[in-house]
């Protein structure tokens, strides 16, 4: 190690000094205390008897804070319900001592099977079936028969009907001198219930005009024609009718 000189600021001189002189300044008076200190003494305490006791630890009190919650007001009103009056309930007595009763089982009901009918052997039931159909064909040749008599009957009345309605239309119609006795025309006639014309229509022609319409006029004239006293039969065939006539007395 190397000293450099004391101008030179690279010395350690100066530094080293200078503590050396602290330190030794520190020691003496260090020393100088510990000189004059009184000497300590130590003086003992009076003995305290003293026991243990074991204290119950009383837990803190929590403090709870209440969360009061505000009630939103209800809009609903509600109803007050009638308190209704419960009615005093009657003590019953019960009789211990009485014997009750045993109770009877239904007896079961066996119901008798129906006797089934007897098959009747084929021989029999295409006799009973041949029967049958002859008297539906009997049945059928009745009503036929009948409703050919209602219709010649029927027939018949208006066959009669016709020709005293046109001789009563000949005893009114006067033809022309120009009428011939096969000249026809066909006329239809409108009736009420009571036989009056109430309509008179020339559906074809004579080819004579003067000759239709002294037709026409004789049906008029008559007025009121025979008509039957059936009134379905009227209705039939009387309500409305053609008339077919000829001036059969007619010169030419």
């Amino acid at each position: 190690m190397h000293f450099l000189p004391v101008s030179d600021p690279r010395s350690f001189t100066i530094p080293v000094v200078s503590s050396t002189l602290i330190i030794a300044v520190v020691m003496v008076l260090l020393s100088t205390k510990w000189m004059n200190s009184e000497p300590l003494v130590v003086k003992s305490l009076p003995k305290v008897s003293a026991r243990l006791v074991q204290m119950k630890k009383t837990a803190p009190k929590k403090t709870v804070k209440k969360t009061v919650k505000k009630s939103k007001p209800s809009k609903k009103v509600l109803k007050k319900k009638p308190i209704k009056k419960v009615k005093a309930v009657k003590k019953v007595t019960v009789n211990k001592q009485a014997k009750i009763a045993p109770v009877k089982k239904p007896e079961k009901v066996i119901k008798k099977a129906k006797p089934k009918p007897k098959a009747l052997p084929d021989t029999d039931l295409m006799a009973a079936l041949l029967a049958e159909e002859q008297q539906n064909d009997l049945s059928r040749l009745l009503e036929d028969e009948l409703r050919s008599q209602r219709a010649d009957e029927e027939q018949q009345a208006v066959m009669s009907y016709i020709a005293k309605i046109q001789q009563l239309i000949n005893s009114q119609w006067h033809y022309p001198p120009s009428a011939k006795h096969d000249d026809r025309l066909l006329l239809r006639i409108f009736l009420v219930p009571t036989g009056e014309v109430t309509e008179v229509q020339l559906v074809e022609s004579s080819g004579n005009a003067a000759l239709d319409r002294s037709a026409e006029q004789a049906v008029w004239k008559a007025a009121t024609l025979p008509v039957p006293e059936n009134p379905a039969l009227f209705e039939k065939e009387f309500r409305q009718f053609l008339l077919q006539i000829s001036p059969e007395n007619a010169r030419l």
